[in-house]
């Protein structure tokens, strides 16, 4: 399949469920359709209106054009084996440079050109010429860890699935994909052990974890719900610790996008209103250090909260990367954020030799 074309490996690979059983998600699509043919941009409406229902303020146009994307279709009518890190550069390039798109905003882009470049060679036998290497980007968001205080004070305002997802992933250090998608077959009966098959991890290397009692505490709460909602509906099969209760998606794991979603957001709102007023109460100024940043706080933050944690408890970075299923402490140490009062009696304790 030496001369298959990236439009034709991405179709196959969006046309394949995720490993939740679900369809390639709208991103997916966008994101790999600019990328293997020209799309339309803007959609510029002209000409007449007519009249609306709801009242002369809102007019509908009656007549639109469409104008095309001319950054889209880099990779179109290639071969997929010709695809090469000077093209990686020209998406990159263009997506910064006309689009205008943060490292946040690149970066989704490249993690399916990259996925779609793995998938080319384990499932289409492509033999690349010169194999391109796709580096994330990145970002400020990824870069953050919660406090003690901070986390105790938010987790309070997130519905109880979304609570129990974070308290996991902050007492395990696993990524959002495997928490949001574990198994009870991954779960030793006593619940102090987990074990994730090579296929669903980002390493593709079985991993084995021992849970502390943080992480076994909620997996127990998880187990008196799936008895109880299975007494309530004894044909339902429920494989997911982490499954979803409302009556359309009963039994099954949450949508990998919807964890972060309008109830995430909702919740740190809700944080940062209740500390300004609990300030404002007491006639104090705000703690600007005790409010989550906008745009910092993604499900991801847990790891860099876990690793944080375990580095302020004063673990090495071997410790803590065999523990949390790093490959090296180098990609370990980036996840460990400084702790500024940690770093300030430091700072403080060559007062006393000036």
């Amino acid at each position: 399949m030496s001369d298959i074309t990236v439009k034709e490996v991405a179709l196959e690979y969006l046309s394949e469920p995720t490993k939740f059983g679900r369809a390639k998600n709208s991103n997916a699509h966008a994101s790999l359709e600019w990328m293997y043919q020209k799309r339309p941009s803007v959609i510029l409406i002209e000409g007449r209106t007519k009249p609306s229902p709801y009242g002369p303020a809102n007019r509908q146009k009656a007549h639109k054009v469409l104008s095309m994307d001319e950054t889209s279709g880099i990779l179109e009518g290639m071969a997929m084996r010709d695809v090469s890190n000077i093209h990686v550069t020209k998406i990159r390039k263009a997506l910064r440079n006309q689009k205008g798109l943060s490292n946040d905003g690149i970066n989704t882009y490249l993690v399916y050109l990259r996925r779609i470049i793995n998938y080319a060679e384990a499932d289409c036998d492509v033999d690349f010429v010169k194999r391109p290497k796709i580096e994330i980007l990145p970002t400020k968001g990824r870069k953050y860890a919660l406090t003690p205080e901070i986390f105790q004070g938010w987790i309070r305002f997130l519905d109880p699935l979304r609570a129990d997802l974070v308290r996991f992933g902050v007492a395990t250090g696993q990524r959002k994909a495997n928490v949001n998608g574990l198994k009870w077959c991954w779960v030793s009966r006593d619940l102090t052990r987990i074990v994730i098959p090579a296929e669903e991890t980002k390493n593709n290397t079985e991993f084995s974890m021992y849970l502390n009692k943080a992480a076994t505490a909620v997996l127990e709460k998880r187990r008196i719900d799936r008895k109880q909602l299975i007494e309530k509906y004894p044909a339902l099969k429920i494989d997911h610790v982490f499954f979803q209760t409302d009556s359309r998606h009963r039994g099954q794991p949450m949508a990998h996008g919807s964890i972060n979603g309008t109830m995430w957001e909702r919740s740190i709102r809700m944080y940062n209103n209740n500390v300004k007023y609990l300030a404002e109460k007491r006639g104090r100024e705000v703690d600007r250090e005790k409010l989550i940043p906008k745009g910092s706080l993604v499900f991801h933050t847990c790891r860099h909260t876990f690793g944080t944690w375990l580095k302020n408890a004063g673990h090495d970075a071997k410790d803590i990367a065999d523990f949390g299923g790093w490959l090296s402490t180098k990609s370990c140490e980036r996840y460990v954020q400084k702790d500024d009062k940690r770093m300030r009696k430091i700072g403080s304790s060559i007062d006393n030799l000036l």
